[in-house]
């Protein structure tokens, strides 16, 4: 059951799969897209699915590594535990940005989500991630860009047509970060399950998704440190014990990369 409705409209791209990766914020455009694409590609559940639980091992690594700072770009629909849960779970001083361009996210980020514990901090932040240096101003109200921030674009530097582009963002928000600190991306890698899928998502009115082949992911962690594995995010530091038999790789691809301690350009 949904812990709200919200107001009719198309299917949205946060919507969409925050209903396909068993969130409960949705309308129903939103439900009938995902039931559609769901029914018919059975990888997209799949996908959506281990890039929320993905984010959930990556916060809790990086946190317990001494991470203190978070950076959640394109951040989508709030799904429980959302980046601030896991990660003041281990720190309570724990301060997190969300960032995020649609609406309706943030009105109901804001409405729903508690302001975390008093010794951390939670705020939203009204940016296209691709504003780099606007959402980096911003981001300095909150965080202490002197020390380490975990920077997450999960399953959103997909929605940028050009490749090069997408890595050139991230890039551009590591650049300025401390060293030690962390990047975490992960999207849809191009395979005919998941082709069929995106034409058929844009068919249903739903906003381009533009897959990507390991070759063109990988550049974004450029001069960073990769915590292996890389590749298939349900793959990357399972839960322990590790489940048997070992899970089917799902077509979402991404890595988890440190800054170098000895880095000084900033």
């Amino acid at each position: 059951m949904r812990e709200r409705d919200l107001q009719p409209k198309g299917p949205s791209s946060a919507g969409t799969w925050c209903c396909l990766g068993g969130g409960r914020i949705y309308t129903e455009a939103d439900k009938e897209l995902a039931d559609a694409i769901g029914l018919s590609f059975p990888v997209v559940p799949a996908a959506a699915r281990a890039s929320r639980a993905f984010l959930e091992r990556v916060v809790d690594h990086t946190a317990r590594a001494g991470v203190a700072q978070f950076l959640d770009l394109g951040t989508g629909l709030p799904v429980e535990p959302n980046t601030h849960q896991v990660a003041q779970a281990v720190d309570e001083r724990a301060r997190i940005l969300y960032v995020d361009n649609d609406p309706t996210v943030l009105e109901l980020g804001r409405a729903l989500l508690p302001l975390g514990s008093p010794e951390g901090a939670v705020d939203y932040l009204d940016a296209d991630v691709r504003d780099v240096q606007h959402v980096l101003d911003a981001a300095g109200e909150i965080l202490d860009l002197d020390r380490p921030v975990a920077v997450l674009m999960l399953s959103m530097l997909g929605h940028v047509e050009d490749p090069a582009e997408a890595c050139a963002i991230a890039q551009g928000y590591m650049n300025a970060m401390a060293p030690g600190s962390y990047l975490a991306t992960c999207d849809s890698v191009d395979s005919p399950d998941m082709r069929a899928a995106a034409a058929a998502y844009a068919a249903g009115g739903g906003p381009p998704i533009h897959l990507r082949t390991a070759a063109q992911l990988e550049p974004a962690g450029a001069g960073l440190e990769f915590l292996a594995p890389v590749g298939p995010v349900n793959l990357w530091h399972p839960a322990e014990p590790a489940p048997e038999p070992a899970p089917e790789p799902v077509d979402q691809w991404g890595f988890v990369a440190r800054k170098p301690l000895e880095a000084t350009d900033r």
